[in-house]
């Protein structure tokens, strides 16, 4: 939990909402990196809290059409830190220009200083390497370019090894001392990660974005686990639900999961009601649906 100075808070309240709301968002930025997943931390950034309305600016469109399933983690991050008597913020929306009118400009970007970076020397052991890989070619030329292009990576391995680099925990290659797995291995554990996921959703498909990531943790402690990773199961489950929906399957076991996907409630939360605004909401395209209302 973040530590919050709750009587600051009922002070600077005493001088008016929008005084008030200008303090609060400010203390969403100093701590939003606590709040949020770090990936979207970079890329997503409060901007201004109007009547309980958090505006948020996107890096990116593609972001903008996911925010839906980020919002209501970060919703529940920030009351469950900021919580009092009722919650700070009810809702999150995506800034436009005339919303944020009174954001401070952003300052000139620092100059941009070259840095010269010395080539590693290649030991004359590391060259003749190089050279019996070539000499495997008979073609003189090809030689040639097949050498040089044996020196280059060979000089790029040496600098990334005095960078901290180190192997990747599943192959050779080397890895950014940030990072376990190289990228083709990183794919390979994001496959395992998201079928791990499935049968996480599956079996409990309400559960919220940060009590999953725990779950997988737990799982795969090994494993980057950020929250675009889970929402994107999320997903693809539910778009795989969807397409076995059919007209007359409104009280089947497939629409309680998929609804408890999408709405993230447990089964005993559930209302015809929730039911039906929820196949509306996910305006399925089925070519046996006639075409009602739910």
């Amino acid at each position: 939990m973040i530590e919050i100075n709750r009587m600051l808070h009922e002070q600077i309240r005493s001088l008016g909402a929008t005084t008030y709301e200008k303090f609060f968002c400010s203390e969403l930025n100093d701590n939003w990196d606590k709040l949020v997943d770090a990936n979207l931390a970079a890329k997503i950034k409060p901007v201004k809290l109007e009547h309980g309305v958090l505006f948020v600016d996107v890096e990116s469109s593609a972001l903008k059409d996911q925010m839906k399933f980020f919002a209501e983690e970060i919703i529940d991050a920030i009351n469950e830190n900021f919580g009092g008597t009722e919650p700070r913020v009810k809702e999150i929306r995506i800034a436009k220009a005339f919303q944020i009118a009174d954001k401070p400009p952003d300052k000139e970007p620092p100059a941009q200083v070259a840095v010269q970076v010395e080539e590693p020397t290649l030991t004359d052991e590391e060259i003749k390497r190089c050279e019996a890989q070539a000499e495997k070619i008979s073609d003189a030329e090809l030689r040639r370019t097949v050498l040089d292009t044996l020196l280059s990576q060979a000089k790029i391995q040496k600098r990334r090894r005095a960078d901290d680099w180190h192997k990747c925990a599943r192959c050779d290659t080397l890895c950014p001392p940030e990072e376990i797995f190289c990228e083709v291995c990183r794919l390979k554990e994001r496959e395992v990660m998201v079928k791990e996921l499935f049968k996480i959703f599956y079996d409990e498909p309400w559960l919220k974005t940060r009590d999953a990531q725990k779950i997988l943790l737990k799982k795969m402690p090994h494993m980057k686990c950020p929250f675009d990773v889970i929402d994107s199961a999320r997903t693809s489950l539910i778009q795989n639900l969807a397409s076995h929906i059919r007209f007359g399957d409104e009280n089947s076991s497939d629409v309680l999961k998929l609804v408890m996907l999408e709405k993230r409630l447990p089964p005993d939360k559930i209302t015809p009601a929730i039911i039906s605004r929820a196949l509306s909401d996910l305006h399925f395209n089925l070519s046996d649906l006639p075409k009602r209302r739910f």
